[in-house]
């Protein structure tokens, strides 16, 4: 029963953030549309953030990927940008509140991870100091995130010189090039 009501809980909360922004957002608001008390809403969660931490937790762990296959990798970071696009109200009201760099923070983590598998893919018979490896994911995950900001900034509306396959001949053997850099002779 637990389960079911934190996902109502979460439910609630994704169908009244399609109305008002998250900031605006009250316990009485998502206990109402479940039909449950206040105590039922608090023995679960904090408060809203805490919910919608929950929220954004569930969604990442059922959709976005947490390692990056190596002959998958090119739709294993693309999901990231389908699951904002397809979340497009929740995602762009998250952004546009005081929770902006929490959501930020949360996707630039679970992007390192997959950043991580694949850089350790590409340098297994490379001699990269760990420091060096580490600067390299920190790299193209801060590139990430600061292009999905942008995306998100704009609205998720790409400009029009932006296209999926140009992403992806950028990122594609950067990884591998730049760690070849770092390399210990």
């Amino acid at each position: 029963m637990a389960s079911s009501t934190k996902e109502a809980l979460g439910a609630a909360l994704k169908q009244t953030m399609a109305l008002k922004p998250i900031d605006k957002i009250t316990v009485k608001d998502l206990v109402e549309i479940c039909g449950v008390n206040r105590q039922t809403f608090y023995y679960h969660f904090d408060d809203v953030y805490d919910l919608l931490e929950w929220v954004f937790e569930e969604d990442a762990n059922r959709v976005l990927p947490q390692k990056v296959v190596y002959g998958n990798w090119q739709e294993d970071v693309m999901s990231f940008f389908r699951y904002l696009s397809e979340n497009s109200t929740f995602a762009l009201n998250v952004y546009n509140s005081n929770s902006r760099l929490y959501m930020l923070k949360y996707l630039k983590g679970r992007l390192q991870g997959c950043i991580r598998s694949f850089a350790e893919i590409v340098s297994e018979e490379q001699n990269v100091d760990r420091q060096d490896f580490e600067f390299v994911v920190e790299f193209y995950a801060m590139l990430t995130i600061g292009f999905i900001s942008q995306w998100m900034d704009m609205g998720m509306q790409f400009p029009p010189e932006v296209t999926k396959e140009r992403c992806i001949k950028i990122m594609e053997s950067s990884i591998e090039t730049l760690l070849g850099h770092f390399v210990i002779q």
